[in-house]
């Protein structure tokens, strides 16, 4: 399937989002809905659009030829025919050459029909039902340039409505007077959706979150599937760390079709600001908690519960080094991309080469990280930090992971050296000007790896959903420029 074929379908996927299924008459939605279909069809299926097409006439000129009053009223008409289905009959070499032979036949058989209708030599009733065959026939490859032949909206629509979610908790909790009194994805989601919602009932009330995963994740390490990304959020919850409080998750749920979800309660507050940083200059006061807060996180016991989880969370990495749990980590992501790309980058390749030839050594034991920690990823309510969010990226190792991370996406929104000094004070471990370098280039290229594995599961069509497919283009360039500013900083 070509990428031009994948992005219409993503257009056309999301303009029913945004419209529904049917647009109202001679509106502009109407156009750009049914433009969508015609597109989508034509770059899809195109060949099933020919086959079909052929077929349908071929055996109409079968039918048409075969019949005696036609060849001996009008023979003339009858030669014309059997032309035309010899050269229909023949498979063009190239889409190209099908389109153009489609063309000129419908011009042809237009222009002959139009004779054998109205030819006094052929039985009426005979060209009565040659204008009825011509207009099915013209029906039928209507229907399907327009959208027949894609698969119907009933059988792909899986999207979370708060009718639906509210027929799966009136059940779950078997409360016919529950509802779902407010109902609102968020937008963004790369990696998961996120949907906060609130619920009037009996056995389950209040503010809660639903995370779900997508058909496919893009990226199947880490904690990037919530039944995963589950026990971690539980285990940091109950060590006490400000983790949102995870009730379940659910891999089975009948009643909401599409990926995994867990639901959690919502903390009080908001976003404190974006992946590219806050929302505004950071008090001095709420740097030192946010400092405080990464710091209670890499000194949270081993959290040997969990168990081999994923490929980042294993029993066996509590006890190595965090310079080896490094390597192993950056390692498993440039297997991964190598495998799942269909055509890497070679100034991905190359920053993976860098990379693995200057892991930092460390002192101190391995820990568990956060992978994605920043303003983006904290609630705050009234200068309070309620909970630290999203966890699909948690993985063990160095906490220099999480604070080169922290330094991209907040750094320039806070006083640096008074955030370090806060982070040790609050007993987080010392690291060096060179181990931070390394984990800040690390970060961007391991968003970066994120970014253009996304974008290939589109272009693969493993997922259709047309915000994923221009991602791993659109961000390269800022990506790039940011790694290479860090890598020159020391030049």
């Amino acid at each position: 399937m070509s990428i031009s074929a994948r992005l219409a379908r993503g257009l056309t996927r999301t303009a029913e989002r945004m419209y529904g299924p049917v647009a109202p008459y001679a509106s502009d939605e109407e156009a750009i809905l049914e433009s969508l279909k015609i597109l989508e069809s034509r770059t899809f299926f195109g060949d099933a659009l020919f086959e079909a097409w052929r077929g349908r006439l071929l055996a109409q000129l079968t039918g048409l030829h075969d019949r005696a009053d036609v060849g001996g009223a009008a023979p003339d008409l009858r030669a014309a025919m059997a032309s035309l289905r010899e050269r229909i009959a023949t498979t063009p070499v190239t889409r190209e050459a099908g389109e153009a032979m489609q063309r000129q036949a419908m011009r042809e058989w237009a222009e002959l029909v139009e004779r054998l209708t109205g030819d006094p030599r052929i039985d009426a009733r005979v060209r009565l039902s040659i204008v009825h065959d011509s207009a099915d026939a013209e029906l039928a490859r209507i229907r399907e340039m327009c959208g027949g032949l894609l698969p119907s909206t009933e059988e792909r629509d899986t999207a979370i409505t708060a009718a639906r979610l509210q027929a799966y908790l009136a059940d779950r909790f078997d409360d016919a007077d529950l509802r779902v009194t407010e109902f609102r994805p968020l937008p963004g989601g790369y990696g998961k959706e996120t949907i906060l919602f609130s619920v009037a009932g009996t056995a389950f009330s209040g503010d809660f979150v639903m995370r779900r995963d997508r058909d496919a994740p893009a990226l199947d390490n880490d904690c990037h599937r919530v039944s995963a990304e589950y026990p971690v959020i539980r285990a940091a919850f109950d060590n006490g760390f400000p983790a949102p409080e995870a009730l379940w998750v659910d891999t089975e749920h009948a009643l909401l079709p599409g990926g995994d979800f867990l639901i959690m309660v919502r903390a009080a507050g908001s976003s404190g600001g974006n992946v590219h940083g806050a929302a505004e200059q950071v008090d001095p006061a709420l740097a030192q908690l946010l400092a405080g807060c990464v710091a209670r996180l890499h000194q949270l016991p081993p959290m040997r519960e969990l168990g081999d989880l994923t490929e980042g969370i294993a029993t066996e990495l509590w006890d190595l080094p965090p310079d080896e749990v490094t390597r192993r980590y950056i390692q498993s992501f440039r297997d991964l991309y190598v495998a799942q790309m269909v055509t890497p980058s070679p100034a991905v390749l190359a920053l993976y080469g860098w990379l693995l030839a200057n892991v930092p050594r460390a002192q101190g034991r391995t820990v568990l990280l956060h992978g994605d920690i920043g303003f983006h990823n904290f609630v705050i309510d009234d200068g309070r930090l309620t909970a630290v969010v999203d966890w699909e990226f948690a993985h063990l190792g160095d906490p220099a992971d999480d604070l080169g991370y922290v330094r991209n996406t907040a750094g320039g929104s806070l006083d640096w050296d008074a955030f370090m000094a806060a982070y040790h004070a609050a007993g987080g471990p010392e690291v060096d000007a060179a181990r931070l370098r390394f984990f800040r280039i690390w970060g961007h290229v391991r968003n970066l790896t994120a970014s253009q594995m996304i974008t290939n599961l589109f272009e693969t069509g493993q997922l259709d959903e047309l915000k994923l497919g221009h991602v791993g283009h659109s961000m390269m360039a800022g990506f790039l420029a940011a790694i290479e500013a860090i890598l020159d900083e020391d030049a």
